[in-house]
C-alpha cells in the first residue's frame, strides 16, 4: 500500500509499505481522511524517539469504509463506513484495572506506536470500530476523537451548567473544547485565550463569550475583572508548546491565578517545556491541578453530537490535502500557520 512515511525527524513523504494482516477479531479500514493532530506534529519535531520507530506510519484520527472483516467479527461488513478509536490499553496493568485505560502503563496509539491512518489500509481491533452515522460526511470523521478529546477533559474538570470555564490556547484543542462546551455543557461564561486573533475570532464564532489577545492585554487581569475577583471555576490550559509574552507567565502558570478558591485546572498541552507554578497560590486556594490524557470510552458520545450537528467541525478544519502533500501539511502545521487549525489529509486516490 501506499502511506504518507515518517522517516526520520521532520522527513514525511509518500512512500510504500506492507499490507497490514488482518486478525480474526480485527477489522480492516480504509482511512479516507486522517487529520494532523498536535501529537503528530510532536513526533514529527522529533519529541517521541522513546516510543516511535522510524520509519513510521502516523495519523490517529481516521475514519473510513471496512474493507474486510476478520472471520470472529460480526456486526461489520465490507463497505460500512466507520471511525476507529485508536487506544490500545493492556487491560492488566494496576491502572487498566482501575478503570484508567487511557493512562494505561503500556498503553499504545494506532498512527503513534502502532501504524496509522496516513496509510491506505490499517487493521484495528473491533472492539476499537464504530459505525458512522449516516449524518457524518467522511470529511468530519478526524473530529471524532478530537471532540472525544472535548467530552474527556470537561470531564477530567468536573465542569458542571453554570459554571465559568477559560480555555487557555485556541488551536486544535482548544476549539474542540470549546465547541463541546458551548454545545452540550451548559456554562455561564466562557472566556478563550490565545495570540492569533483569526483563531480567537472563530472562538467567537463557537460560542465563547469573551476573547482574549495574550499579546495586547493581560489574560490573568482580564480573567479576574471578568468574574468580579472571584475568578473562573475550572481553567483548561490546551496551549502545549507556548510562546510567553513578555512580563506574562507561562499558560499553567497563568491558570493557577486565574481560577476561584477551591477552583480546578485540567491541563491537556503536550509541550516538552517546564512552566513555573507558584504552588503557594495554589495550596492556599485548595486548588487542583488535573491531568487529562487521550479519551476514555467518549467516541459515541461525540458521535452523537455530530450526528445531531451540534458542533461545527466545518469551523475547525481549515485545509483539506492530499496524501502526496503530506510533506506540505507537516510543514504549513510546523510552521504554526496563524489561519491554519486543522489540516486533514484525503488519503484514498492517492497515484
Amino acid at each position: 500500500m501506499k502511506a504518507g512515511i515518517l522517516y526520520n525527524d521532520r522527513d514525511i513523504r509518500l512512500g510504500k509499505a506492507p499490507d497490514p494482516q488482518v486478525g480474526p477479531d480485527e477489522v480492516l479500514v480504509a482511512p479516507n481522511t486522517t487529520g494532523i493532530c498536535g501529537t503528530d506534529l510532536h513526533i514529527y519535531r522529533g519529541e517521541f524517539h522513546a516510543r516511535v520507530k522510524f520509519p513510521a506510519i502516523l495519523g490517529h484520527e481516521f475514519g473510513g469504509t471496512v474493507e474486510e472483516a476478520g472471520k470472529d467479527v460480526q456486526g461489520f461488513r465490507a463497505g460500512d463506513r466507520v471511525v476507529v478509536d485508536p487506544i490500545v490499553s493492556c487491560h492488566s496493568c494496576p491502572a487498566c484495572l482501575s478503570g484508567h485505560l487511557n493512562a494505561c502503563r503500556t498503553l499504545k496509539l494506532l498512527g503513534v506506536d502502532l501504524d496509522g491512518g496516513f496509510g491506505q489500509y490499517v487493521a484495528a481491533p473491533v472492539s476499537h470500530v464504530y459505525p458512522l452515522p449516516d449524518e457524518i460526511p467522511l470529511a468530519h470523521a478526524p473530529m471524532v476523537e478530537m471532540y472525544g478529546l472535548g467530552h474527556h477533559i470537561l470531564q477530567r474538570g468536573q465542569v458542571q451548567p453554570g459554571e465559568t470555564v477559560a480555555i487557555l490556547g485556541a488551536g486544535r484543542l482548544g476549539l474542540s473544547i470549546l465547541d463541546v462546551l458551548c454545545h452540550s455543557a451548559s456554562p455561564a461564561t466562557t472566556i478563550v485565550t490565545d495570540m492569533q486573533p483569526f483563531r480567537l475570532e472563530t472562538a467567537r464564532k463557537l460560542g465563547a463569550d469573551t476573547t482574549i489577545d495574550v499579546t495586547a492585554e493581560d489574560p490573568i487581569e482580564r480573567v479576574i475583572e471578568i468574574t468580579q475577583g472571584a475568578g473562573v471555576d475550572c481553567a483548561i490550559e490546551a496551549v502545549g508548546h507556548y510562546h510567553v509574552v513578555e512580563g506574562q507567565q507561562a499558560p499553567l502558570a497563568q491558570a493557577v491565578h486565574m481560577i476561584r478558591n477551591g477552583g480546578r485546572i485540567v491541563t491537556a498541552g503536550l509541550g516538552e517545556q517546564l512552566s513555573a507554578v507558584h504552588f503557594k497560590t495554589l495550596v492556599l486556594k485548595e486548588a487542583k491541578i488535573i491531568g487529562s490524557r487521550v479519551t476514555l470510552g467518549e467516541f459515541p458520545r461525540a458521535l452523537r453530537l455530530m450526528a445531531k450537528g451540534l458542533v461545527h467541525p466545518d469551523l475547525l478544519i481549515t485545509d483539506r490535502m492530499p496524501l502526496r502533500d503530506i510533506g506540505a501539511a507537516f510543514e504549513k502545521v510546523d510552521g504554526e500557520d496563524p489561519s491554519t487549525i486543522k489540516v486533514v489529509l484525503d488519503i484514498q486516490g492517492v497515484e
